[in-house]
Order: C-alpha cells, then sequence, then structure tokens
C-alpha cells in the first residue's frame, strides 16, 4: 500500500473543525481515513500521470485495502493507521473499494447524461465516505444510510458548483447535460469570465437541489444519537455556508475558488449548534 501523506492527514481539510468533537481514537481513524481518501483523490488529479499510470496506481490502492480486511500486516505508516482504525470500528470493504471506484471514473472522465448518473458517482466519491465516516462516530441508526448519502450528495454537489469552470479546465464537466440543455448552457459557459443570465440560472438549480439533500440529510438524523452526529453536522455546515456565500456573491465562481473566512465558518459552527437543537 503507498505510504500517504504526513500526518495528520487531515491538516489544512475544510473539515478539521469537526475532529474537536470526536474522542481520540476516532480522532485517529477518522484522520487515517482522510489521509485514504485524499490519497486516493490525489492519484486521480495529477496532472502529470498519464491515464495508464494512475489506474495502476489505483489498483495498487485497491490490493491494499484487500490486505488490511485480509489481516496481512501493514506495510506503511497509513496502512498500520487505517488497520487500527478497522479493528476498532465497523468500517467496511465497501467504504474504501467504493472511493476507489469513484476516483477511477475521474481518470478519463465522460459526461453524465443524467442527474441518476451524477448520483451514481458522488454516492462513490462522497457518500460512501459519509458512511465510512458514521461508522466512525459510532452511529448506528437504521438510517443512517440514507443520512450519509443525502449529506454527501450535498457535499459534493457544493463541490462542483465551487469548482465548475477549475474542472472544466480540466476537462471534466460533472453537471448532468440535461441539466445545460435545459437551461440553455453549453459546457464554454461553465469557464472563461462571462456570466450569462442562463449559467446564473442554472447555478440557482443546482444550489436548490444541494440545500434539500441538506435539508434530506437532517431529517433523516436519530435524535437519541444526536450527540454521536456532532461531527457530521459541523461538516454539512460548513458546507451549507459555502453554498450560501457562493449564492450571496451572484455564482461568481469562475475567477479563483470560493472560500470561507474565520468569522463565516464560526457562522457555520452556529449553524450547526441550532441543527443539533433541532433534531
Amino acid at each position: 500500500m503507498p505510504r500517504g501523506n504526513e500526518r495528520p492527514y487531515e491538516a489544512g481539510s475544510s473539515f478539521r473543525p469537526a475532529f474537536f468533537f470526536l474522542d481520540p481514537v476516532q480522532r485517529k481513524a477518522l484522520s487515517a481515513y482522510y489521509g485514504f481518501a485524499r490519497a486516493a483523490d490525489d492519484i486521480a488529479d495529477d496532472p502529470a500521470s498519464p491515464p495508464e499510470e494512475k489506474r495502476l496506481r489505483l489498483e495498487v490502492w485497491r490490493r491494499g485495502v484487500e490486505d488490511l480486511f485480509s489481516g496481512r500486516p501493514p506495510d506503511s505508516p497509513l496502512a498500520r493507521d487505517l488497520s487500527r482504525a478497522i479493528a476498532a470500528f465497523p468500517l467496511k470493504r465497501e467504504h474504501f473499494l467504493l472511493v476507489l471506484e469513484g476516483v477511477g471514473m475521474d481518470v478519463s472522465p465522460a459526461p453524465f447524461r443524467s442527474f441518476p448518473d451524477l448520483e451514481r458517482y458522488m454516492y462513490r466519491v462522497a457518500s460512501a465516505v459519509g458512511l465510512a465516516c458514521l461508522a466512525i462516530f459510532r452511529y448506528d441508526d437504521a438510517r443512517a444510510p440514507e443520512l450519509a448519502e443525502k449529506l454527501g450528495y450535498a457535499v459534493q454537489l457544493t463541490n462542483i458548483l465551487r469548482d465548475v469552470a477549475e474542472d472544466r479546465a480540466a476537462g471534466r464537466v460533472y453537471l448532468p447535460r440535461e441539466d445545460l440543455e435545459r437551461f440553455g448552457c453549453s459546457e464554454s459557459d461553465l469557464s472563461g469570465s462571462n456570466y450569462t443570465p442562463n449559467f446564473i440560472e442554472l447555478m440557482k438549480f443546482e444550489a436548490a437541489r444541494a440545500r434539500a439533500f441538506y435539508a434530506g440529510a437532517l431529517a433523516a438524523a436519530s435524535p437519541g444519537q444526536k450527540r454521536r452526529l456532532a461531527p457530521a453536522l459541523v461538516m454539512g455546515a460548513i458546507y451549507r455556508e459555502l453554498l450560501e456565500k457562493m449564492e450571496r456573491g451572484g455564482f461568481r465562481v469562475k475567477g479563483g475558488r470560493t472560500r470561507l473566512s474565520r468569522a463565516e465558518k464560526l457562522g457555520a459552527l452556529f449553524r450547526a449548534w441550532k441543527d443539533y437543537r433541532r433534531i
């Protein structure tokens, strides 16, 4: 298995505030899982590697995951940390293999015709991550899969809107073609410096879709286990604030990545507290 990044693996992540709500064993496990997901994503995003090399590197990760679940001795610091996480929490092969499948789709990106097509991708790269996180949070409600699925869609769709121009420059278009056609947009409208009315309406439509997923995830939360859900509420609130910041700015997202200020992050934490009280 590849060695991964230097610890802590989550350094610089938008999810870092959620770690403060975890005990030490949970922090180490989530950090290791984040290190895995980040390393897999970095392979697909590496502009210096040809597609075949990326596929080979992802295959090394896939074999490494199988080794972890078959009990073979870990061969790197990250593998040892992941092995401890798997021993301590109900993490499953699918929480890892689905992510590898998803980032593998980015190696030779193909357009998504419909939103269900995009959902299949988002389930792999985001909802599977949510399932792993809930396992580490010791959240075991019957509706946990629904919560993870919807929150994963919400967060990933927010990322897609934030990075729409950057992704298009890299040859990736995540917004479904049926949505582009519905609003009279071409792929070229997703980049450049021109903000057409059609582009703005498309972004508003997708933002409303993301908000519905955030609401759906919150509705699936169990009142009896909401203490265990606090880190997920923080993660969701941070990305909801990011979505709202883009909307407040008129979706001027082509000039650089939208980021939250310290004050806005504090506002997101307050939103998470209100969600916690609402459950």
